[in-house]
């Protein structure tokens, strides 16, 4: 069971990133900007954000993020759910011409983008808020500012080393709560952007 967890998580964040990096016309972006354009953003976020927060993330902050993803958990499991037969259904090609076959195309990999991006949007903000709960479970702790310890080399003891530890466990945690905020805030952008151009494309064969 947990092997099949762990399986298929990887399975879905290898295909996810596929998918962001190939348009509905199936042809995958071979520039740089294309394929770590959402880590680099997330990433440099993350970096000025977590400087930034002293002590951790507020009350205020884990309540109000909290509650967000839990509604983009639950709309975007909805979303795959009544999507499943919306977007793509297999036809028969046979006789088909091309811009048929092209419609096709474009409708099944539309269908795979819009499956594994959002799939992997609910595995980060079940990851996210797993994090953030640590937050509300040690306040205290959570709350720890590293500016305001000093590193003295002459004197280490193992309370030392183990402050050391957690601070570094605690700076850990934000920058990958901030760091998945900010790619799921991107990846959300993404789908909706790219939903918008594939109902335009079949809008226009509606209209032929």
């Amino acid at each position: 069971m947990s092997l099949n967890l762990i399986k298929y998580t990887k399975q879905l964040k290898k295909k996810a990133t596929e998918y962001e990096q190939k348009d509905i016309n199936g042809n995958t972006s071979a520039s740089f900007k294309d394929k770590y354009a959402r880590k680099l953003v997330s990433f440099f976020v993350a970096i000025v954000l977590l400087v930034s927060l002293n002590t951790g993330f507020s009350e205020t902050f884990i309540s109000y993020v909290s509650t967000i993803l839990s509604i983009f958990i639950g709309l975007f499991i909805t979303a795959l759910i009544f999507s499943f037969d919306k977007f793509y259904v297999k036809k028969d090609l046979t006789k088909a011409n091309s811009q048929e076959k092209l419609i096709d195309t474009q409708s099944f990999n539309f269908s795979k983008q819009f499956s594994y991006l959002t799939g992997y949007n609910i595995i980060l903000s079940i990851f996210t808020l797993v994090l953030l709960s640590i937050s509300t479970l040690f306040p205290d702790l959570s709350s720890i500012n590293a500016f305001e310890y000093k590193l003295d080399f002459s004197t280490i003891k193992a309370e030392y080393i183990y402050n050391f530890i957690q601070i570094i466990l605690i700076y850990i945690q934000r920058f990958l709560v901030l760091y998945w905020l900010s790619s799921i805030i991107y990846l959300t952008i993404f789908i909706i952007s790219s939903m918008v151009n594939y109902m335009s494309l079949k809008t226009d064969e509606i209209g032929k």
